[in-house]
């Protein structure tokens, strides 16, 4: 192996050989209750070093693998070294979920062990070590050089990487992107592989981390007879960098790529050539017209940057498309090109019964508005509480120095709407003040037993503010009756305000945020690790037509059953696509259309082996464990969202119908069978 080059880092192993492991049904109550515990530590984010290491001998590989996963899922940092050792486990699931464990662990210290599983594993196994050095950054960067043949005359025959699959030298490839620093050098190699999969992580790679010295060698590319490879060319050229030689042979290369016959492909070149303003006027008032909704959605953004002025071209466009999406982005995109083209369709907007519109009007006069609280306050008595929740965003921190707006805002805190509410205990939080304090102290009594946490999580954040600008203003009443506030049920609250002396002691309290009754641990557990039973599948409803997905129950079973739980109340029912990004992601999973809000709980990250693939449908959250009802389609692989987002399903039919649905679109149903 050429990695001996490298014996620092790098020893070679032999082959961890054995079978994939796959789910098997529990033989007893004990195995049943084995496996509930795993469930329910996991969830917990509990350490139980004595369950895990029962669970590592035992007889069943497939559970075995799983609590290899928790070890990592839970940072349990004193069986790191029990990771490393089972890199050579015979059992390849045992192993492979032993080096993403490594990975989600972050633990520089299994360098050397990941180093030596890419050198000589099998394949599964290579191939997590592989994406777990990506994890470790740039630590682990001269290993992944070396592996890729830096210094070689010829990396595609005698380096490392070269002797393994197309799968493995693809991850490798693909770790480089998140290094800090990486040679373009070590990658553009690559490019040339008999493996499209490796291609296509080189491709990547140049595109992720915008590594312009690779740009050249990335243009031969735009014939090549791979999607997925045209797409990352199409992303990769931009104006950014790119010295005026070469970005004359970009727009050439962009030009025929903005007519690709694929509309992914069309998506990003149409952003790319935007970045190269009036010169492509032309071509973007073409893509106007492109037959696929999204690429005219990615056209309209991006006029702007076309220099885009007169009139007759803004109102054309407007006539030319009645969506929603497009014209959304025909406002904003006008005002930014300073065109008052379509103010009067601004206008009339703002007075448009459907509170989208309303909304689209706020969200583009604030792209001209000198006096941004002004505006804002005419919205703020909106009649729908999702047009005031944006008000509320526009308003910065500057805005509350004005009387009338502070004013205006506190009356909000008595809101019907609950999101309001929240909203505008995160604006007040800004300029927190002692004198208002006994108002969110009340607000927080009224919410501390609610299931949502939207208005709770906000009235802890104002007491961190409060208590960091303005404790000395706080009097010993208000203190005692802090420090009085009954403490919230989850850790993760009480995270929230571990600043905040007089709440000091709710770290000592004993956490009672169990959420789930055991029962139901073993319940799920039961199912989902049972095998020979049928995989559940969901079909969405949508206006666009019916997607059929497979609910990966074995790899998220809570999240899993989360969704169906959700699915079968009709919490879905008549739900908006409110977030679609072309080529990127189409989220759904909010009632309100807005993005804003949740069912009033939310579910544990579930980070698996189990790829952002095209097709794959992940958990939207908003930070660590805070998912809930929302969740995304990934248009096309995105390997950076891998190990950070669960993947919990993936399209079974539908797939043209994903392609079709633009920002806006409805679900009509989810049906779960």
């Amino acid at each position: 192996m050429r990695m001996l080059r490298y014996t620092a880092l790098v020893l070679l192993t032999s082959a961890c050989a054995g079978r994939l492991t796959g789910p098997r049904a529990p033989a007893t109550p004990q195995e049943v209750s084995r496996d509930a515990q795993l469930l329910a530590m996991v969830d917990r984010r509990e350490r139980d070093t004595v369950l895990v290491d029962t669970l590592l001998i035992d007889n069943h590989g497939a559970r075995r693998a799983r609590a290899a996963l928790a070890i990592g899922q839970v940072q349990m940092r004193a069986r790191y070294p029990r990771l490393r050792a089972l890199l050579l486990d015979a059992d390849t699931g045992v192993a492979a979920n032993a080096a993403f464990a490594l990975g989600l662990a972050k633990d520089s210290a299994s360098l050397v062990a990941l180093g030596r599983a890419v050198a000589g594993a099998a394949d599964p196994v290579a191939r997590e070590a592989a994406w777990a050095l990506g994890e470790l950054g740039d630590v682990a960067r001269p290993l992944l050089s070396i592996a890729l043949g830096e210094g070689s005359p010829q990396p595609l025959t005698t380096s490392t990487a070269a002797e393994r699959s197309g799968p493995v030298r693809a991850e490798l490839l693909l770790a480089t992107a998140k290094m800090r620093t990486m040679s373009v050098s070590v990658i553009t190699p690559w490019l040339a592989d008999t493996s499209v999969e490796a291609v296509r992580a080189a491709a990547y790679a140049i595109s992720r981390a915008r590594l312009v010295g690779g740009f050249r060698a990335l243009m031969p590319l735009a014939s090549s007879p791979d999607q997925l490879v045209r797409q990352h060319v199409a992303r990769a050229l931009t104006r950014n960098g790119l010295a005026d030689s070469l970005a004359d042979r970009a727009r050439t290369v962009l030009r025929v790529l903005v007519t690709d016959s694929s509309a992914r492909v069309r998506a990003n070149a149409v952003r790319s050539l935007a970045t190269f303003g009036s010169s492509v006027r032309a071509e973007l008032l073409r893509a106007l017209a492109d037959p696929d909704g999204n690429v005219r959605v990615a056209a309209t953004e991006n006029l702007g940057a076309a220099l885009l002025r007169e009139p007759e071209s803004w109102m054309n466009a407007w006539m030319a498309d009645s969506s929603f999406a497009v014209r959304r982005a025909l406002l904003v995109g006008a005002i930014r090109a300073g065109s008052d083209a379509l103010q009067p369709r601004e206008t009339e907007w703002i007075a448009a019964p459907d509170w989208r519109r309303r909304g689209a009007a706020l969200e583009a006069s604030l792209q001209r508005a000198t006096d941004r609280a002004s505006l804002a306050q005419r919205f703020l008595g909106d009649v729908d509480g999702r047009v005031r929740a944006l008000a509320l965003g526009a308003l910065d921190s500057s805005a509350l120095a004005t009387p009338e707006v502070r004013l205006r805002v506190r009356q909000l805190l008595a809101d019907s709407d609950m999101v309001v509410r929240a909203q505008a205990v995160g604006v007040l939080s800004r300029r927190a003040s002692a004198s208002e304090l006994p108002r969110i102290l009340t607000l927080y009594e009224q919410h501390h037993g609610d299931t949502n946490d939207d208005v709770r999580r906000a009235t802890l954040r104002y007491f961190v503010s409060v208590w960091t600008r303005d404790s000395a203003r706080i009097d010993s009443a208000q203190r005692a009756r802090i420090g009085g506030l009954p403490a919230p049920a989850r850790a993760a609250e009480r995270a929230i305000v571990g600043r905040v002396s007089p709440l000091s002691a709710w770290r000592d309290q004993p956490v009672v945020d169990t959420p789930r009754p055991y029962a139901e641990y073993e319940r799920l557990a039961s199912r989902a690790y049972r095998s020979g039973r049928r995989p559940r599948t969901a079909i969405l409803h949508t206006e666009r037509g019916d997607i059929s997905i497979e609910l990966l129950t074995a790899d998220a079973p809570l999240v899993v059953e989360a969704f169906v739980r959700l699915a079968q109340s009709g919490y879905y029912r008549d739900t908006w696509f409110h977030r679609v990004v072309p080529n990127f992601v189409a989220q759904d999973g909010n009632p309100r259309g807005d993005g804003t809000g949740g069912p009033g709980f939310s579910v544990r990250d579930a980070w698996t082996r189990q790829r952002h693939e095209r097709g794959s449908v992940g958990l939207a959250t908003a930070g660590p464990d805070t998912g809930g009802a929302q969740y995304y389609f990934c248009h096309s692989p995105q390997p950076h969202l891998d190990g950070h987002y669960t993947v919990f399903g993936r399209l079974l039919s539908g797939m043209d119908v994903l392609d079709r649905i633009v920002q806006g679109d409805r679900v009509r149903s989810v049906e779960i069978r």
